[in-house]
């Protein structure tokens, strides 16, 4: 009966220690991906405001510009939305960037943050 325990046990750690998802073999690194992620906020602003800008073509432009394919994109996305504390440090810097290049956002990302509840998005809890 110790044994059957001791086995037991042992295969529920070894099981607890594996990610959700793997980490991609190339992923992007986390500043990279944060200066991505700013662009896209920046990109879907533009097409809140516009209104006839093209997403898709502007979603392509974006990720050649870093020189990606999407899929890397979305498989780097994935691994970092399973560890909350890192994909909150991207986000924090994709907001200073965004600030950065516009310090008038400052104010609207404290308004949604606060309508928020200053919280990571749903996807990411």
């Amino acid at each position: 009966m110790r044994h059957f325990i001791f086995s037991l046990m042992m295969i529920f750690c070894v099981l607890s220690c594996t990610e959700a998802i793997e980490k991609p073999k190339d992923i992007i690194p986390k500043d990279k991906m944060s200066e991505i992620i700013a662009d896209f906020a920046i990109n879907e602003q533009s097409y809140s405001i516009g209104g006839n800008i093209n997403s898709e073509n502007a979603t392509r432009f974006i990720l050649k510009k870093y020189n990606i394919k999407g899929e890397l994109f979305t498989e780097s996305y994935k691994y970092y939305m399973t560890k909350p504390e890192t994909i909150q440090e991207i986000f924090d810097k994709a907001q200073e960037i965004i600030i950065s290049k516009d310090p008038k956002a400052d104010g609207y990302i404290r308004k949604k943050l606060k309508e928020a509840g200053g919280t990571l998005p749903a996807q990411a809890r």
